[in-house]
């Protein structure tokens, strides 16, 4: 008889409990009850070069990711990715800040699935926009779940810069300025290379106007190099003859013109001695 007795007060404590319970944890970020963010993965500006005049659609993404804090690994390292429970909807506005981003679904969402770190936020760029230069910000607002806020203490990349730029090589013929380094300041000549898609810039490093370095610029805007020994900069009359590595590199029609791109500068025996990298950023006058 007892036995039956506490038989039916634990099946009325299993009631109790199971409409009574809450989880402090349910529909958290990551199942803890700490705080967790969404932020872009990275800060600074993406950039989406298109050919001018293309008749095509492409399509562009910013990756946004979900961050949470107060995870401890195995090796007692602290965890900044974990997934959420339940999907997480993150809202952002576009701001306009040259030309128009009109041909966007202003405001916007997008969905991180269940189990999932990071979605993107796509735009379709259509061949109507593929014509001039094009910059908008995009700022994550709000998302769907109070427990993941935008931004978190420091870690506060909630907005992005976003170029689409469409690109006529012979547009890019002309004189730059060059900020090296962010500190160093002269002016660069730009002019066609004899190879296809080809530019030949003069006094590069600042070193001697008759200087030249060329650089190739592809469809998709980035800006690629030829090989190291077929890039002759100038002779030292220290070090020899040195000549440009080029790294990588973008085009982008953002104020009237601007070509980015890191290098190393190469001499010695075989060329084995490396000084750099370098960063020059070029504004068209």
């Amino acid at each position: 008889m007892k036995k039956f007795i506490y038989g039916i007060l634990g099946l009325a404590a299993l009631s109790l409990a199971s409409c009574d319970y809450h989880d402090p944890n349910d529909g958290k970020f990551g199942g803890e009850s700490s705080a967790g963010w969404v932020q872009f993965e990275e800060d600074g500006v993406s950039y989406l070069n298109a050919v001018q005049g293309t008749e095509s659609t492409i399509e562009a993404t910013i990756p946004v990711v979900i961050k949470s804090v107060d995870l401890i690994d195995l090796s007692g390292n602290p965890v900044t990715n974990n997934p959420v429970n339940e999907g997480l909807t993150v809202n952002y506005t576009v701001e306009d800040i040259d030309g128009s981003s009109s041909f966007i679904s202003i405001p916007g969402s997008v969905y991180i699935p269940k189990g999932e770190v990071s979605a993107n936020i796509t735009f379709t760029i259509p061949a109507s926009a593929q014509i001039s230069c094009t910059e908008f910000k995009v700022t994550l607002t709000s998302t769907s779940n109070s427990n993941v806020t935008i931004g978190f203490e420091d870690n506060n990349i909630v907005s992005q810069n976003f170029v689409v730029g469409a690109y006529d090589i012979n547009a890019m013929v002309g004189t730059y300025d060059v900020l090296e380094d962010g500190q160093f300041q002269y002016t660069c000549n730009v002019a066609l290379g004899a190879e296809p898609n080809s530019l030949v810039i003069s006094n590069l490093y600042d070193t001697n106007p008759a200087s030249q370095t060329t650089i190739y610029v592809n469809e998709n805007g980035t800006i690629t190099f030829p090989s190291l020994l077929d890039n002759f900069l100038f002779t030292s009359g220290q070090v020899g003859d040195v000549y440009v590595q080029g790294l990588d590199g973008y085009f982008t029609c953002k104020n009237g013109g601007t070509i980015e791109f890191d290098f190393n500068l190469r001499y010695g025996t075989n060329q084995a001695t490396v000084q750099g990298p370098v960063n020059v950023v070029m504004t068209k006058q």
